[in-house]
C-alpha cells in the first residue's frame, strides 16, 4: 500500500514546518488508515493517526525549537490481515546547515539531464544538504563560459541551463550547491598567456597533469589568486551557486616560481588561500558557504582553522586500513578543535572491480566506521551513484536493494545524529577497555578497538551523563583494508557488556540501522557490585552489520 516515505527537504531550520511526503499505491481508491509517530532518541514526542489517499499526501508537523536535533518518523498501517506494517524514514533541525553537512555530488549536466531532477530528488531521500557539483565549468581558468552550451576541458558536455535547473531544485529542498573550482589548475592556453603564473619543478619545468591541467602558483604575490577569485565570484553571482568547493590535487607540495629561485611552500600559501575566498564571497552574500579538499589528508593541521565550513579530506594511500579512517578524522578533530565538521571522500573501488554484493558490504560498513567516529561521508550522488574514484563523472550505480539499505543507514544517522555528532562525547576506547581498563568489559572472544579483520571493532565515546558503545561486525572478512569488498559479516548475538558506573542509571538502550527499523530499544540490565565500584551488565541482542547501545544517567 505504501511505496515510499520521505521528508519534502533533505533538512530543516530550527522552527521550520515540516512536511513529510507518502507515496501510495494509485490503484486504491479507499483511504488509508495510519498511525504516524515521532520519536527522539527514545522518547515519542508526536503521535496521531492519519488518513491516506492514493497518490502523494502530505503530513505537516510543527516545526522543532531545537538547534541540531535528529528525529525518527514510523508510519504504521494496518492490512486487511490485521498485520502491521511500519514504515520509516528521518529528518533533523538545525539552526545552520553548517553545523551538520551531509555532502553529495552531481557530475551530469547536459540539456537532456535537465528535463527532470530524480538525481535531485534522489539526494534529497538520503538527507544530502549540500551538493558538490564536478564539473560543471568550462575552463578551470575561465569558470563561465560566454555560451549556453559548452564541452569542458575533458570534453563533456554542458548546460548551464541544466546546472541551473539543479541549482533552483536543490534550493527547493533545502540543499546548498557549490560549484567546483580547481584551486591549481589551468588550461594549455592560460598558461601560454601567462607562463608566469605556473609553478615549476627543481628543473624548471612547469608542472602538468595528465598533459592538461598546468599547476598553478597560489601566493598571494602571484596573479593566479586574484583571477581565481575573480572566477569564484562569477560562479556565484553569474550561475547562482551557494559557495565554492576549492579543489587541490594533493602534488606538488612544495615547486618553484617562474624565476625558478623561490620555493613555494604550497601549506603555507593555502590558510591565506581560503581566508582570500571566505572575504570575497562575503563581498557577494552573508549566506556563503566554502570547503577546501585537504588531498590525501594534507595539510589538514595548517587549514583546519582556516574560514572554511568542514574539514574536508580526500582519502588516498597509504591510508588503507580502517584504523586510518579513525586516526584521520579524530586528528581533524583536533586540529579544528572540535568547531566544524569532518567528511570523508572515502572512494569505494569495490563498486567498479567486485560483486554489487560485496561492494555493498563494503559501504555498509565503511559508512558505520565514519559515523561512530563522528564525521560524514562523501559517497553519493545523481541517481544512486557511488563514487569510486576522484574523477567523479565515472560514478558507478548502486542496485536498488542495496540503495535502499543504504538510505535506511542514512535515516538512521540523521535520527540519531544527537549521538553521532555529539561533540562533547570523548573517544575513550583506547584508555578504558581492554587490559586493565574494566571501565568497559565486552565478553566476546574477538574483539578490537582499532578495526582488525575477522573482529567486532568496538568504539566507545562518553561525556558526563551519557556513554555510546558502538559495535561494527567484521567477522567474517579476513582483512582490514575499507576499500576492498565484504563478505556478510558473521551475525553475532547475544553480546555480554559490562560498564562501569558512578551514578544511577536512568536507562541502557540500544539501536541498529539493521533492525526494528532503528527504533531504540530499552535493554534490561543488572547492577553489581565490583572491586572497583558498580558497574552494569546488559545483553546486546544482535549484530549483523553495525549496532550501538547508549546508557543515560540520572542528573
Amino acid at each position: 500500500m505504501i511505496l515510499d516515505i520521505y521528508p519534502e527537504k533533505a533538512q530543516y531550520k530550527t522552527k521550520e514546518k515540516i512536511k513529510l511526503i507518502v507515496e501510495t499505491e494509485n490503484n486504491r481508491p479507499q483511504e488509508i488508515q495510519a498511525e504516524i509517530q515521532v520519536m527522539s532518541l527514545n522518547k515519542v514526542i508526536y503521535q496521531q493517526s492519519v488518513e491516506l489517499e492514493q497518490g502523494l499526501n502530505e503530513i505537516l508537523l510543527e516545526g522543532a525549537d531545537t538547534e541540531f536535533g535528529g528525529y525518527g518518523v514510523y508510519l504504521t498501517v494496518t492490512d486487511a490481515e490485521n498485520k502491521n506494517c511500519r514504515f520509516h524514514t528521518a529528518f533533523d533541525v538545525v539552526d545552520d546547515c553548517k553545523r551538520a553537512i551531509r555532502y553529495g555530488f552531481l557530475s551530469d549536466f547536459d540539456t537532456k539531464d535537465g528535463a527532470e531532477q530524480k538525481d535531485v530528488d534522489n539526494l534529497r531521500k538520503f538527507h544530502i544538504n549540500m551538493v558538490q557539483y564536478y564539473d560543471w565549468s568550462y575552463r578551470h581558468d575561465n569558470l563561465v563560459s560566454e555560451d549556453t552550451k559548452y564541452r569542458d576541458m575533458m570534453g563533456r558536455e554542458v548546460d548551464i541551463e541544466t546546472v541551473k535547473k539543479k541549482i533552483d531544485a536543490c534550493r527547493s529542498y533545502g540543499m546548498k550547491s557549490l560549484g567546483y573550482g580547481a584551486v591549481y589548475a589551468a588550461s594549455g592556453e592560460y598558461y601560454k598567456k601567462h607562463p608566469e603564473n605556473a609553478l615549476y619543478t627543481s628543473a624548471g619545468d612547469p608542472l602538468v597533469f595528465i598533459d592538461t591541467f598546468y599547476i598553478m602558483n597560489v601566493a598571494e604575490k602571484c596573479g593566479w589568486r586574484e583571477h581565481l577569485l575573480s572566477e569564484y565570484a562569477k560562479a556565484v553571482t553569474e550561475i547562482g551557486f551557494d559557495g565554492i568547493h576549492m579543489d587541490t590535487y594533493g602534488f606538488p607540495k612544495t615547486a618553484f616560481c617562474y624565476d625558478k629561485k623561490t620555493l613555494v611552500k604550497l601549506k603555507e600559501e593555502y590558510p591565506a588561500l581560503i581566508e582570500a575566498a571566505r572575504q570575497r564571497l562575503n563581498q557577494i552574500t552573508d549566506d556563503n558557504h566554502l570547503i577546501f579538499n585537504n588531498v590525501g589528508n594534507w595539510p589538514v593541521e595548517g587549514v583546519a582553522e582556516a574560514s572554511q565550513d568542514a574539514v574536508y579530506i580526500e582519502v588516498w594511500e597509504p591510508f588503507c586500513e580502517y584504523s586510518h579512517i579513525k586516526q584521520i578524522i579524530l586528528d581533524a578533530k583536533r586540529a579544528c578543535k572540535g568547531q566544524k565538521p569532518v567528511i570523508l571522500a572515502a572512494y569505494l573501488a569495490p563498486f567498479r572491480t567486485d560483486s554489487m554484493e560485496r561492494a555493498a558490504n563494503a559501504a555498509y560498513l565503511l559508512t558505520a566506521a565514519i559515523t561512530v567516529n563522528g564525521a560524514y561521508h562523501l559517497l553519493v550522488g545523481e541517481e544512486n551513484g557511488i563514487l569510486t574514484q576522484g574523477y567523479y563523472v565515472d560514478y558507478s550505480v548502486i542496485e536498488e536493494s542495496a540503495g535502499r539499505k543504504l538510505r535506511d543507514y542514512y535515516d538512521f544517522i540523521v535520527q540519531y545524529m544527537e549521538l553521532f555528532f555529539d561533540t562533547e562525547l570523548s573517544d575513550v576506547s583506547m584508555t578504558h577497555i581492554g587490559w586493565d581498563n574494566t571501565e568497559y568489559k565486552c565478553f566476546h572472544e574477538k574483539w578490537s578497538v582499532d578495526g582488525k579483520a575477522d573482529r567486532i571493532w568496538i568504539t566507545v565515546r562518553e561525556k558526563e551523563n551519557r556513554k555510546l558503545i558502538s559495535m561494527i561486525n567484521l567477522c567474517g572478512n579476513k582483512e582490514s583494508e575499507w576499500n576492498t569488498g565484504k563478505d556478510d559479516p558473521k551475525k553475532q548475538e547475544n553480546l555480554l557488556f559490562q560498564v562501569q558506573v558512578d551514578k544511577p542509571v536512568r536507562g541502557v538502550y540500544f539501536i541498529s540501522p539493521d533492525f526494528y527499523q532503528g527504533k531504540a530499544m530499552e535493554l534490561p540490565y543488572d547492577t553489581m557490585k565490583t572491586e572497583r565500584g558498580f558497574a552494569v551488565r546488559f545483553e546486546v541482542p544482535d549484530l549483523a552489520y553495525w549496532s550501538n547501545v547508549w546508557i543515560d544517567f540520572q542528573r
